[in-house]
Parts: C-alpha cells; sequence; structure tokens
C-alpha cells in the first residue's frame, strides 16, 4: 500500500508526466554510457507508478534486473547496494544546474524514487503559443472590489432559469453518454497458443478473432506448418503440410488472405480458409502487406550480399518496387504498414544485435530514426488508431514491449507497457470493431545457452564427441576465446544481467568478470600472442568499434571509432598488428590492421572480408569472403586466405559458417551441417584434406551460434541450446 502522501505525489505528477521526465534522464549524455544504470532507474519508475512500490527490496532487484537466482546473498554480493549509490550521484549529477519540471530522486537507504513537481521550473514556464491563447483575465478596479454592485433581480431570475435548462440538457446528455457508451473493460492477460514445442510469432486476423502462426506440430524441432487457431477456443486447423518450413504468416487487412514464407523457395499467398497457393515471389525472408490488400511487402535483397531491404510486390502484375535499403549492414527486419496505408514502420540493423526502429512514407522518402536503443529487436505492430508503434527489445533480463508515437521529432524510447509480466516478443495487435476490442497478441520465450567442452583426442561413442557444461548459468553464454597456452577462455555472458566479458579457466575455475560496459553486440575476437589482453568488439550508442581490455580486467581501451562497424579483431602472431573486419570503405566489409597502440588503419583486402585468422607460420591470413547474412545460421561463406608477404588471395574452403570455425598448429577447424546432426571436421595443413573429428551431441542454435578451438587442436567449445520454451500471450481489451 501506498502512504496517503505518496499517493497524494501520484495524484498530483500524472504517470504520463514522469515518464516524459525518464526518458529525459535516459536519452540524457550523463546516463548515455551507464546501461545498467540506466535499466535499474527504468525498472523502479515503472515498479512505482504500477503501484508496486512496496516490492522493490534489495533480493527482488537482484532477480529482476540483474539476473540472479534465489540464492542470491546481498551480504555477500552488494551490486544492487553498489548501483543504487551510483544512481543516486547520477541523478544528483544530471539535475545540477537543470530545471526540469519533475525530479527524480532516491532516497538514502531505499530503492523506492520519488517524484517531485518543480515549481521553480513550473514558474517559469513559457505561456501559451498564440494559437492556444488563454482567455484574457480580466483585473477587477480596487474599489470595485470593495464595493459590491446593487443586483438587478429581474435580470437574476432569468439567468438562474436559463442555467437551469442548460444544467439540465448538460445532465441529460451525461446520462445518455453513460448509458450507451460501454464501460472500458479491464485489459487481461490470458494463454493465446501453449503447444509442445515452438509455437510462433503470432499474427493477429484483423478483428482479433484468430491467430495464425507457424508450428511443427510437435515437442522436437523439424519443419514448420502455417496453423490458425480461433481465440478463446482450441479450434485449430493446419493450413499447410509440405517438407519445407512454411513462416512469417500475415493476414491481408480485409481478413480474407493469409501471405507466408516458405524456406528457400519465396512468398506465398492462399485463403486463411484454406485452397490453393499462389507464389508472388521466389524469394524473400519476411512478408508483411500494404493497406489496400492488393499489394504485400517483402524483406529480399539483390544478389546473395549487402544489406536487405523492403520491396513492394503488386499481387496483379507481380511488379516489384523497392521501399527502403540500409547503407550499411544487416539490413532492414521486421516491417508493418500503419491502418491506414501511409506509412511504413521496419526495424533496421546494423549488425546482430545492433537494431532500431525507423518509419517512411509509403510513398517514398527518407526514412526517420525513431527510437535509440542500438539493441537487438524482433518485432513491431502499429496500435489501431495509427498514432503509436509497439515494439520489443532485448533488454536484459529479459525482452519487454514498449510504445512509442509514431511523430516523435527526436529518437527515443517511449514507454514500457505494464500489465505483462513476462518476456515478451513479436506483439501482433487486431483493429477494433463494434463488440471486437483490439487484442495484442505476443510470444514469450525462455533460453538458456550454454557453453559445452570437448576434448578432441578422446575415444568417440558412437561415432560422438563427448561432452561437458562449461562455467554455466541460467541465462546466456557464447562467443568463447581460448588463451594462446589454453590455460584459460574468455567468453560473454549476460549472468550479470548485460553482455560482458568473463575469463575461467577449463575447469571453470578462477572465474572473473573483465568488464562492465553494459554494451551491446558483444563478442571475442582473441587474445593477445603473450595472453596479458582481450579483443573483442562491442556498441556503444550504436557505433560498433574493437575494444582492448587486461586479462584481468584493466586497462579497458577502444581502439577504432569510425562511424563505420569495426569488429572481430584478431592479433598477428608477432603481437605488431590487430586484424579486423570494417566497412569503412563500402557496404560490404573488408580485413583491415591496426597497430594495437592505436593509429592509423591499413586496408589488406578489396572483394570483402570477416572473421580474420592468421595461419601459425605467420605467412597467411585466413578470412571468410562475407559476414552473416542473417541472424541465422543457414549462411555459409567461402574460407579464404591471403599471403600477408604480397599475393592474391585464393580459396581454401567452401561452405564454412561464420563463427564456427577456428585456426589451429595443425589445421583449420570447422562445423559441418548436416541433415540429422551437426559435426567437427578438419581441413589439415599437411595434405590439405578434409577428416571428419567426430559427431556432436547437440545441434548448435541458429542464434548464439559460436564453436572455437585450443590452439593445440585438442579442446572445442560449442554453444548449446538447453532451454527454449515459446508460448502465445494475449492481452485483451488493449488500449
Amino acid at each position: 500500500m501506498e502512504t496517503d502522501t505518496s499517493a497524494q505525489d501520484r495524484r498530483e505528477l500524472p504517470d504520463s508526466v514522469v515518464r516524459a521526465e525518464l526518458e529525459r534522464i535516459l536519452a540524457s549524455e550523463v546516463f548515455s554510457r551507464s546501461q545498467q544504470l540506466r535499466r535499474l532507474l527504468s525498472f523502479i519508475v515503472e515498479q512505482r507508478l504500477a503501484g508496486q512500490g512496496h516490492s522493490l527490496k534489495e533480493s527482488v532487484l537482484a532477480h529482476e534486473v540483474y539476473g540472479k537466482g534465489t540464492d542470491f546473498d546481498g551480504g555477500a554480493d552488494p551490486v544492487v547496494r553498489v548501483d543504487a549509490r551510483r544512481l543516486r550521484d547520477k541523478l544528483r549529477e544530471y539535475y545540477d544546474g537543470r530545471s526540469d519540471p519533475v525530479v527524480i530522486t532516491l532516497p538514502k537507504g531505499s530503492y523506492v524514487p520519488v517524484f517531485e513537481g518543480n515549481t521553480a521550473s513550473l514558474a517559469h514556464t513559457a505561456p501559451p503559443s498564440p494559437t492556444h491563447t488563454a482567455p484574457p483575465v480580466v483585473q477587477a478596479e480596487p474599489e470595485q472590489q470593495q464595493t459590491p454592485p446593487v443586483p438587478n433581480f429581474r435580470l437574476t431570475r432569468i439567468a438562474v432559469s436559463a442555467l437551469a435548462i442548460v444544467a439540465a440538457i448538460v445532465a441529460a446528455a451525461l446520462a445518455w453518454r453513460a448509458v450507451t457508451r460501454p464501460v472500458s473493460a479491464p485489459i487481461q492477460l490470458l494463454p493465446l497458443a501453449s503447444y509442445q514445442g515452438v509455437e510462433g510469432p503470432p499474427a493477429l486476423s484483423p478483428d482479433g478473432d484468430l491467430v495464425a502462426f507457424a508450428w511443427s506440430g510437435q515437442a522436437e524441432p523439424g519443419a514448420t506448418d502455417i496453423y490458425v487457431k480461433a481465440v478463446g477456443s482450441e479450434a485449430l486447423r493446419r493450413l499447410t503440410a509440405t517438407p519445407n518450413s512454411e513462416s512469417s504468416p500475415a493476414w491481408s487487412p480485409d481478413g480474407h488472405t493469409l501471405a507466408f514464407v516458405r524456406d528457400a523457395l519465396g512468398v506465398f499467398t492462399m485463403s486463411q480458409l484454406g485452397g490453393a497457393e499462389r507464389q508472388v515471389s521466389a524469394s524473400g525472408t519476411q512478408v508483411a502487406w500494404a493497406g489496400d490488400s492488393k499489394s504485400v511487402l517483402i524483406r529480399d535483397r539483390e544478389g546473395s550480399t549487402g544489406p536487405f531491404g523492403i520491396y513492394q510486390v503488386f499481387l496483379d502484375t507481380l511488379e516489384r518496387h523497392r521501399l527502403t535499403q540500409a547503407p550499411v549492414g544487416a539490413g532492414d527486419w521486421r516491417f508493418e504498414v500503419s491502418p491506414d496505408g501511409s506509412t511504413l514502420a521496419f526495424i533496421r540493423y546494423e549488425k546482430s544485435g545492433i537494431a532500431d526502429l525507423y518509419v517512411v512514407p509509403m510513398r517514398g522518402g527518407e526514412p526517420r530514426r525513431l527510437s535509440n536503443w542500438s539493441a537487438t529487436m524482433y518485432g513491431l505492430s502499429w496500435t489501431p488508431d495509427g498514432q503509436e508503434i509497439v515494439y520489443d527489445v532485448d533488454e536484459p533480463p529479459a525482452s519487454r514491449l514498449w510504445r512509442i508515437h509514431a511523430n516523435s521529432a527526436t529518437p527515443a524510447r517511449g514507454s514500457p507497457i505494464a500489465d505483462i509480466p513476462a518476456a515478451a516478443l513479436y506483439p501482433s495487435i487486431s483493429r477494433p470493431t463494434a463488440g471486437h476490442p483490439a487484442r495484442l497478441a505476443f510470444q514469450t520465450i525462455a533460453r538458456d545457452v550454454d557453453l559445452h567442452l570437448m576434448d578432441l583426442d578422446a575415444r568417440l561413442v558412437n561415432d560422438t564427441l563427448e561432452s561437458r557444461p562449461f562455467s554455466n548459468s541460467t541465462r546466456i553464454e557464447g562467443s568463447a576465446r581460448f588463451s594462446p597456452d589454453g590455460s584459460r577462455i574468455a567468453f560473454v555472458s549476460l549472468r550479470s544481467g548485460a553482455s560482458e566479458v568473463w575469463v575461467a579457466e577449463p575447469d571453470g575455475s578462477g572465474l572473473r568478470q573483465v568488464t562492465t560496459l553494459g554494451a551491446a553486440g558483444v563478442s571475442i575476437g582473441g587474445w593477445s600472442p603473450d595472453g596479458t589482453q582481450i579483443g573483442f568488439e562491442a556498441a556503444n550508442a550504436g557505433n560498433s568499434d574493437v575494444y582492448l581490455v587486461g586479462a584481468d580486467g584493466g586497462h579497458l581501451r577502444r581502439l577504432t571509432a569510425e562511424p563505420s562497424i569495426d569488429g572481430v579483431p584478431s592479433w598477428s602472431g608477432d603481437g605488431r598488428w590487430i586484424h579486423f573486419a570494417s566497412t569503412r570503405a563500402g557496404v560490404i566489409a573488408d580485413i583491415w590492421r591496426i597497430s594495437p597502440t592505436g593509429g592509423e588503419a591499413i586496408r589488406l583486402t578489396h572483394n570483402g572480408g570477416f572473421e580474420p585468422r592468421e595461419s601459425p607460420d605467420g605467412r597467411y591470413l585466413f578470412y571468410l569472403d562475407r559476414p552473416p547474412a542473417g541472424l541465422t545460421i543457414g549462411g555459409t561463406a567461402r574460407l579464404m586466405r591471403l599471403p600477408l608477404g604480397g599475393g592474391h588471395e585464393e580459396q581454401v574452403l567452401e561452405g564454412v559458417r561464420p563463427f564456427l570455425w577456428s585456426v589451429t598448429d595443425t589445421g583449420i577447424v570447422f562445423v559441418t551441417r548436416e541433415a540429422e546432426f551437426d559435426a567437427i571436421d578438419v581441413y589439415r595443413f599437411s595434405d590439405q584434406r578434409v577428416t571428419r573429428v567426430g559427431r556432436l551431441g547437440f545441434r548448435i542454435p541458429g542464434i548464439y551460434r559460436h564453436m572455437t578451438v585450443s590452439r593445440d587442436g585438442r579442446w572445442a567449445l560449442a554453444t548449446k541450446m538447453v532451454r527454449f520454451d515459446s508460448d502465445l500471450m494475449r492481452l485483451d481489451n488493449f488500449r
């Protein structure tokens, strides 16, 4: 329960005013590089606004904000208290010299924020603009104030009678509205589909009575089909039945037709009742509809390289028109057209893990960036009035849904949607009609990705490599690299609430967190030859760069600062150079090198390059000819080598998957994806032949994919999806 003072404070400061102040704080320079403090402040403010201030205890914050388990001991781990103290200091720093209309503070000894109106700021607010001029206040003369006028009783009776008639009319109108206007029903969070296996994402029909989604029809992973289910009942029908996977169902605005993607075969349409299907594009990986049901929008690109864009395909002629084209990076992802058909909202990725929300008129123009997250995003949907966009963002400890005004003048974040206690992504919103209030559907996913350690010299069991967990948590681990002598492993973990670099010995002992950047897109590149430094990539404020940090956690340094995408660094054997991939010369990344002490970078390749790794003898640079094509495991590249002493590049292997190969003293170890299993193979330098090391006892996941091998070729680490739960949920009476 809130105290009387607290309740009064809430009445005087509406939620929207407090959230606007929160947005100003989060967007400020003071908080721009403190992602962990941003998460902490956002959480406690939203809990306070939701009337849950009494629940803000150290243990709750440890679990909700920092991802700690139920065994959290505040006495042994002071992370919450330390960050609360840092947050108080940051808030004082932010308000120093400012006169914001609202002041948010965190009292000492408490985790419940206080919201206060700044009367000094309110007293100096600007007068109303001329278009909203308030009626002038007539000031009475002093003598008029002292001597009341003599009343005219006849005029008074007429005025009273007139006022009584007006009051009666107003009362009757209000009574009529109260009778004819339905009372707003409360928002309800309800299950939508809870089948075994992974179902979704959801696509609500325009009237909200049906939901379409992709599902394998079983608990085990497999080819997915499109299913249609009635909302509020278990009536389920299968719309497609082919050996290929179908996904990304989208309803036409008139509710008659579904469009969907068939793996490797393009985009199709079909009546939502079933029947004959029609191929409308031979390629494309996402699909949505334009406002008139006469054309579809698809995610595609020209050729096999470069960023993805969004294309409009007219169904009568199958003519294709490009709407967007990202300048660099992975390109455009999910998208949806506004209810009035005039505006396209879409998610654009600079690289995996670095995305934001954009809008652009359907008639053409320059896209406008709407959000300022620079984080992982999955889906979006317009509100029925076309004023706001609901979107998800992968902010630790879980994905959440936010809403933002489509006409925001500057990139912002909007406000989180309360009412949803679970992780939420891929929103879909129906269009309200008489008797059909709006519904919001979403997918909720719980993931646990671990690193598993394998001895490649050990005896196989049924042709399979045995593995054991390495330094795992209940969160996500990945992107690992062995030190040159194999005695330590640097890896990325979300166990502290954000992607950070950690170091441990192969048996899991000596675990230590070495960064606290709170950045996105963190990925380990490699160790220095002497084992004292770790090179990695990370993105702060959306800019992806190469960083160096001491293996003991000290001497963090940003090595590159170009506006381009710079990443996946690795040291040369003599320690003189750091090789890395960069888009500073164009859309396609090439390999560059720079001194570990900084200076001017030198370009090494001119036909594309990604993931550079030097050969053991220092004569060659191995690399992939292009970066990952998207966010799944499907993309492959050619493994190339370039003589560092001069000469032409040449192909070594075909079909190599990014992040799933390593250079050892005797060869190149890589993952081969077979129809029924994943395996580890090796290309030996001695005879230039490929041989199989063994099968993996698990599939490497499509996201968070990674495999690395120690320099001596004995030990391997690979990511394993330990838990992946998915259900569909709905919010009824969404407003």
